[in-house]
């Protein structure tokens, strides 16, 4: 039995992983002064009322830098410079402890789930773009834990918007939720549409299904970015498929199809045949992801 523990700025999910499948899974609030104390004590109750006598480890998905089990900085949660088997390690000393992050793990979960493949990329249009990549089984982290960092890729310098990283025209100021909203606001008054003054992402994507010129635009474009970004990574890592998860994703064909036909026109001739496809595990995908880390760390 291993926990895999997916940490986000609101909740903390937390997953029951045996043999790649989760049989159990719960929901803490994320609270940054007692973060680690509070997911241990979660874990103690549980382990204590289920008369568990071992666990094979405590596999971790964190939203931000992550290098080697130590804790850089979580932005969106205002944690920073934590050694993680160190503080896991007052409260479980001896048990395997492993960490990466949240994006890489959630790749590795969606990979898990559908045993298909051991390379592996999933692309994750939420309020930003994540991005995580698995080589042989085995996450990519990188020198600095910036390995697939792609929504931070300079891709979309038509436009030139200015991403929270600090650079400009960054898959994630055109793809993430905010950045289909953007498109749509910046391009407004140059096509008919039935958007009113106020509209979300998904706004636009119910829209485009129904031939809205602007929306129709507006798709086309973030596809495109999406497509070409994945051109880039084909020749790069070279993966057997890409998943596409988040919010985002879940606007279904209109999306995934337009940038299939993108990725057909930009892809080099030896990966154009690499396949792209919906992530289907969700919110799951972190804990068994987390969990996932245990045994390819170990």
């Amino acid at each position: 039995m291993k926990f895999g523990i997916d940490v986000g700025g609101t909740t903390v999910k937390i997953g029951v992983v045996e043999a790649n499948k989760i049989i159990d899974k719960y929901e803490i609030p994320t609270v940054k002064e007692t973060l680690f104390k509070d997911i241990s004590l979660f874990l103690k109750e549980y382990i204590s009322k289920k008369g568990i006598q071992s666990i094979e480890g405590i596999g971790f998905g964190l939203p931000g830098n992550v290098v080697n089990n130590y804790i850089y900085n979580l932005p969106n949660i205002g944690i920073k410079n934590i050694n993680l088997v160190a503080e896991m390690g007052k409260y479980f000393p001896g048990v395997f402890v492993t960490a990466q992050n949240d994006a890489n793990v959630a790749a590795l979960g969606e990979m898990l789930y559908h045993n298909e493949y051991k390379n592996a990329c999933m692309i994750t249009l939420g309020t930003g773009v994540g991005c995580g990549i698995v080589l042989n089984g085995k996450v990519l982290e990188g020198t600095h834990g910036a390995a697939g960092e792609a929504g931070h890729m300079v891709i979309a310098e038509e436009y030139n918007f200015a991403c929270t990283c600090g650079l400009k025209g960054c898959l994630e100021t055109v793809a993430s939720a905010t950045g289909v909203v953007r498109l749509a606001k910046y391009h407004y008054k140059e096509y008919e549409t039935k958007l009113s003054s106020e509209f979300t992402a998904k706004d636009v994507f119910d829209l485009a299904k129904q031939n809205d010129p602007l929306c129709l635009f507006v798709v086309n474009k973030v596809a495109y970015y999406i497509a070409k970004c994945i051109a880039i990574l084909s020749v790069t890592v070279d993966v057997d498929v890409y998943y596409i998860g988040g919010g985002v994703s879940r606007a279904g064909d209109i999306l995934i199809d337009t940038i299939k036909k993108h990725y057909k026109s930009l892809a080099h001739y030896a990966v154009k045949d690499v396949k792209i496809e919906a992530a289907k595990l969700l919110n799951d995908a972190g804990m068994l992801g987390a969990a996932g880390l245990i045994s390819k760390e170990e």
